[in-house]
């Protein structure tokens, strides 16, 4: 296999990783979240220039249980758009990805509105040909 094309392809698996992440918060499918982080992996995030945050969360299953008790809240349809990712490292084992958030949502008045935006640094490690997400952190740019 040609370096490109091991790039192409550990690229196109992390960003699946990545894109599973938004799939399975925004259908609430705990499972599938589950399975794109690894077992000790790291999340957090913050409001920009605010004291606003949430986590850090550590470990898969409070990960998943935190994720899950904040998307029960959500009276709306929400949707994570992953977009514009850029590969600071990717090996054979590891990479990570800067890419921007825009999350949208679609309330009773059947409206989508544009929520917040951000960026999203993911570090993530491939363990017997399986990509999952060791941290991810968000940086918001504004509350909502």
């Amino acid at each position: 296999m040609s370096n490109q094309t091991f790039a192409w392809a550990n690229g196109q698996a992390v960003l699946n990783v990545l894109h599973q992440y938004a799939w399975a918060f925004d259908a609430n499918d705990m499972a599938l979240l589950a399975s794109v982080f690894s077992e000790g992996a790291r999340t957090g995030g913050v409001v920009a220039g605010t004291a606003l945050g949430w986590g850090p969360w550590e470990g898969r299953d409070e990960i998943v249980s935190s994720l899950g008790a904040i998307r029960q809240n959500q009276q709306d349809l929400r949707r994570h758009q992953i977009t514009t990712p850029v590969f600071v490292t990717l090996t054979e084992n590891n990479a990570v990805v800067k890419a921007y958030l825009s999350l949208f949502s679609t309330d009773a008045s059947k409206q989508p509105r544009l929520l917040t935006t951000g960026e999203y640094v993911a570090k993530l490690s491939n363990v017997d040909g399986q990509w999952r997400i060791d941290t991810l952190d968000a940086v918001l740019d504004g509350a909502y």
